[in-house]
C-alpha cells in the first residue's frame, strides 16, 4: 500500500519512528528519494526496513 506522496506504508511508517531519518529524507533531491523509496519497495522485513531507515539517520552523505 502506499500513500499519496508514493511513499510506500512500511516506509513511511518506519521513517515516521525517526526525525533524524525524516529531516534527511526530506533535504534529498527527487532522485534521491525516488532511489530510496525504490529500495524500500523491496524490503521484505521488519529488520531490513529499520537498517534502510538506519542509513539514513546517519545522514545524507552515507547513503547507498
Amino acid at each position: 500500500m502506499t500513500d499519496m506522496n508514493g511513499i510506500p506504508q512500511g516506509f513511511g511508517s518506519a521513517l515516521s519512528k525517526s526525525e533524524k531519518a525524516m529531516e534527511t529524507f526530506a533535504l534529498l533531491n527527487e532522485s534521491e528519494k525516488k532511489r530510496i523509496i525504490d529500495l524500500s519497495r523491496s524490503v521484505r522485513s521488519k529488520k531490513e526496513m529499520n537498517r534502510l531507515v538506519s542509513k539514513l539517520e546517519t545522514g545524507k552523505n552515507q547513503l547507498f
